[in-house]
């Protein structure tokens, strides 16, 4: 499943003017290139992919794992003889009829329905284990593209930093010359 987070959807929201800026008319440059050369130099991009990449593969493994597989049939169970056939949780979670403007009776009961069955079904629990013991096998075998890209990130942050010192050294001049 892929979401599109809020950020990204205030970026296509912006005025095509601010956006040319932002990003360049091919999406490729603007500000925002040219800060990430500030802040980054010749340091190797931050590595995204590779916790994205690990969260999902833990994600969808756990689905799959038997006492996850029986817990979500449990939990379906339990909806079904509420009156409500979902899945799963991230199904009843995702329907189209709840992107209105205002809550409505039928999501407030089909999430009731849902914290009523999870309980029970001890979904959360049983799915937070089988996904933090696949995360932890995940992290030993990628220990080395783990550490990369954490080394990226606080080389990244350092940069980040001393721009956000040069700047406050640089605003606390120009109010001093104020004064």
């Amino acid at each position: 499943m892929v979401r599109r987070s809020p950020a990204s959807d205030a970026r296509e929201a912006l005025p095509a003017e601010v956006q040319r800026a932002a990003y360049g008319p091919s999406g490729k440059g603007g500000c925002l290139k040219a800060a990430d050369h500030q802040l980054g130099g010749d340091t190797a991009p931050l590595d995204f992919h590779a916790f994205n990449q690990l969260t999902g593969t833990a994600l969808e493994t756990s689905r799959r794992t038997p006492e996850v597989r029986h817990a979500l049939h449990r939990w379906h169970t339990c909806m079904a003889k509420i009156g409500f056939d979902y899945p799963a949780p991230y199904a009843a979670a995702d329907n189209e009829r709840w992107e209105t403007a205002e809550i409505t009776p039928a999501e407030l009961a089909t999430a009731r329905a849902d914290v009523t069955c999870q309980k029970p079904t001890r979904l959360v629990k049983v799915w937070a284990a089988a996904e933090t013991r696949i995360q932890h096998r995940l992290i030993q075998q990628n220990t080395d593209r783990l550490r990369e890209a954490k080394a990226r990130k606080d080389r990244w942050l350092a940069a980040a930093r001393r721009v956000l010192r040069r700047e406050g050294r640089t605003n606390h001049q120009h109010h001093l010359s104020d004064q």
